[in-house]
């Protein structure tokens, strides 16, 4: 008898100890979010996690996107549109003033520092675009997208043990990460 109660409490232990651990680990809070756009982020992320397909993923990528770019004001998103424009003819110096002009503008908007960020990287400026890329970390600590730049960029510098890092933590968060095979490569061609 004492060893049915023993087992029956040793199982139900072991059940909620096995619930907890399925239970999400929550995610590192963004700066500036309602209860409501949190628990939206939430989701998506969750959402990310389970996505069955590189299909799925990429759905789920240009939601989280347009969650991430919801963020800006009028200006913000007239100096974005302009830096596009001006990165289409290749005119980086020209896209630069105005991503400086939006994190000037609106310095806890994440994605405007992820976009000065890349404007930096095409640029060939890597330790501003490293700069803009901690911004945005800072603010969005699962912006994977700015992980995995960090890391290519780390690449290129000849960092590559210091360049898995962010390359993992980038896959961990969006396992459809399209630069999931560069975790584990000993170098990349030269940009």
């Amino acid at each position: 008898m004492i060893f049915r109660v023993l087992a029956t409490a040793l199982l139900i232990a072991l059940a909620s100890v096995t619930l907890r651990a399925a239970e999400p680990a929550p995610l590192p809070p963004a700066v500036g979010l309602s209860e409501s756009t949190a628990k939206e982020r939430a989701a998506l992320f969750a959402a990310l996690a389970v996505a069955k397909s590189d299909a799925e993923a990429r759905e789920i990528e240009e939601r989280l996107w347009t969650f991430w770019r919801s963020f800006a004001d009028d200006e913000s998103r007239q100096l974005l549109v302009q830096s596009r424009e001006a990165q289409l003819r290749f005119d980086y110096a020209g896209a630069l003033i105005y991503n400086k002009a939006v994190v000037k503008h609106a310095p806890e908007f994440a994605e405007g520092w992820n976009q000065l960020g890349y404007v930096y990287f095409l640029a060939g400026q890597y330790e501003a675009s490293l700069e803009a890329i901690e911004h945005v970390l800072a603010l969005e600590p699962m912006h994977y997208a700015a992980l995995a730049g960090k890391g290519i960029i780390l690449y290129y510098a000849g960092k590559v043990e210091e360049a898995q890092a962010p390359l993992k933590r980038a896959l961990a968060i969006n396992p459809w990460l399209k630069e999931r095979n560069l975790i584990g490569k000993d170098s990349l061609p030269t940009p």
